[in-house]
Formats: structure tokens, sequence, C-alpha cells
């Protein structure tokens, strides 16, 4: 059976991008496997419950494992949305594609740890007043750990984007060989710049979680709010250049 489109945009690519990807490579299935084992991850990390408290607490912590699968699909839409545009599978393609492999991999854990410790402790016992379990083995979180946490985490956030951003520079530089129109150029250079911000705050939280105070730490997680209106207002500024 034929793929159902809802409309001829969809079936051809974006509606001002020509998307020149063809059929999934085995880069991109390589890819896509390791995201499926990493989501993977993230269910059956947990030990099947072994009481009615135990099972609460489990899906409490799917609060986390929302937050968490949310990210990863971000990284995974990322990854397809070049793929599907560039199609270009030469040896610093498929490179660049390995350590983000890797990244995934080493990302994983510390991202769910922190969503569901932290997101747990703060929204759920905090805001609801409610008293679950949201520690690994009974172990106390304190700030000390939430430095290396966001040590590790701010790392990971740092490089995976980073290697997006790489991955677009990479095909802005074969702008010509691509065909790429005044519009694609201007298109892939808008996320160029959206990810070059996404990893500038990767970089910033983990300077801020290096020196901060230990009581100044939580800090280097809430500046990841700051994305998304710096990403407005640098498009706004870049749109009004190009004008």
């Amino acid at each position: 059976m034929f793929r159902k489109y809802i409309s001829k945009e969809s079936l051809l690519g974006e509606k001002n991008f020509n998307w020149r990807g063809g059929e999934v490579s085995r880069l991109e299935s390589l890819v896509d496997g390791v995201f499926a084992i990493a989501v993977t991850l993230l269910i059956v990390s947990r030990e099947v419950p072994q009481s009615f408290q135990d099972f609460v607490n489990v899906m409490w912590t799917f609060s986390g494992f929302v937050i968490t699968f949310t990210f990863l699909f971000m990284i995974w839409y990322a990854h397809y949305l070049f793929h599907r545009r560039y199609g270009l599978e030469d040896f610093q393609t498929i490179f660049l594609n390995s350590i983000l492999i890797f990244l995934i991999l080493f990302y994983i854990y510390p991202l769910k740890f922190l969503a569901t410790v932290l997101v747990g402790e703060l929204f759920v016992n905090g805001l609801f007043n409610m008293n679950i379990d949201f520690s690994f083995n009974g172990e106390i979180f304190t700030f000390t750990n939430m430095r290396t946490i966001m040590l590790v985490y701010g790392s990971g956030v740092f490089m995976i984007w980073a290697i997006i951003t790489m991955l677009y520079k990479h095909a802005y530089n074969h702008r010509d060989i691509l065909e790429l129109n005044n519009t694609e150029i201007n298109t892939t250079k808008e996320y160029m710049l959206v990810y070059m911000i996404m990893s500038f705050y990767g970089l910033l939280s983990v300077i801020l979680a290096s020196f901060l105070p230990l009581n100044w730490i939580p800090l280097s997680g809430w500046i990841y709010a700051g994305i998304g209106p710096t990403i407005y207002i640098v498009l706004a500024i870049n749109e009004k250049f190009l004008e």
C-alpha cells in the first residue's frame, strides 16, 4: 500500500524545502535503532514493582519518562530532518553520526536521572505535597550530587547539539553540490543558529555548575528555560537582516 500524505508538500518534502534524502539509508536505520534502544532502556531500567506502593512510585516516575522521551524525540527529529533534507552519506556525515550514536547512549541515563529525581522532587513532592520516593536505591539527592549530574547532563546537551550543528554546517558548506536555492540556504543557516543556541546553553550550564556555590547549583538547570526566548529573539533579528 502507498503511504498517505495530507498534501503534495508532505509527499515531496517541506513547503519551501525539497527533500533530497530518498529512501531511508542504512545509516539512518542504524541511528533509528539506537534511539529505539535508548527508549527501551528508559522503560526497563526500573525494577518490577513488588508492592502497591512501589507500583505508585513507578507510575509517578513516568513524569520523568515523558520529559526524557520528549528530549530524545527532539534529537531524533533533528537528525531525521537533516537526512531527509540533504541526503548526505559521505565520510564526514557518517563520522558525525557515529559520535551522535555514542552521545545518545551516554546521555540517556543522566537525562532520565535528572528528569525523574528533580522533576519528581520539585513538582510532584514539592508542589503537590506528596511523599513519593524518587530516590535510586534509597540514596539521598544532595547539592553535591546535583553538581555532578548537571555537569554530565550539560556536557551531553552541549555535545549532542554541537554535532547536529556541525551536520548542518557540513550541508551548508556543500550547498552548491546540493543545489540549495536561496530559501533553502537561509533555512539551513536558521537551523544552524537554533542548534548553536541549544548547544551554547549546555555549555553555559556546565560553566555554572562548575563554579557556582552549592546552594546556587539549581540555577544551572533553570537557565535552560531561556532557550526558547533566545531562539525567538535571534531568529527575529536574523529575519530583519534578511529583509
